[in-house]
């Protein structure tokens, strides 16, 4: 649960530590550094106020749609998709109202434990990194940033393929 809430945080403009914005998408990178090894992640998301779409692209092809409290992620190398309640979300404006400023264009906010160093760039947020309760480091670098932009509500209509397993 902590990705998703890491996934919503990242949307969000920090500056101002208020969540408003019509539509925010962009590309990321998103690295996992364990003690043994490194895996990196990219792909691209799409936020409204009430709407996520997240779409990985490299290593594996995966698609995550998240509407109110209901998420799908769609798992195309395993042939499956997930159906999931999210049992709570974060209140975001608290969690930024609660922010540290430490630097320049660095931030700390900290939630369920978790410190979350938050970078910025041009008033919006570049990256953000913390250390998991495995002790992995987790960055994710956002390039690309749009704000407010016309997007076609179909994107976030899952796009399930009918052979695929289905887990609830």
């Amino acid at each position: 649960m902590k990705i998703l809430f890491f996934l919503i945080l990242i949307g969000v403009k920090i500056l101002a530590f208020d969540p408003k914005f019509k539509t925010f998408s962009s590309d990321f990178l998103q690295r996992v550094d364990s003690k043994s090894n490194s895996i990196e992640y990219k792909g691209n998301f799409i936020l409204t106020q009430n709407q996520a779409f997240w779409n990985y692209t490299y290593p594996s092809n995966k698609q995550i749609y998240i509407q109110n409290n209901e998420i799908i992620i769609i798992e195309h190398d395993l042939e499956q998709v997930i159906f999931a309640k999210l049992q709570t979300l974060p209140n975001l404006s608290k969690i930024f109202k609660q922010a540290t400023k430490i630097d320049t264009n660095l931030y700390e906010a900290k939630y369920q434990n978790i410190t979350y160093k938050i970078t910025l760039e041009n008033d919006e947020i570049k990256s953000i990194s913390y250390q998991d309760e495995l002790e992995n480091i987790i960055t994710i670098v956002l390039n690309n940033v749009k704000r407010d932009e016309i997007i076609d509500k179909q994107i976030f209509e899952a796009k399930i393929p009918p052979h695929y397993d289905t887990i609830y």
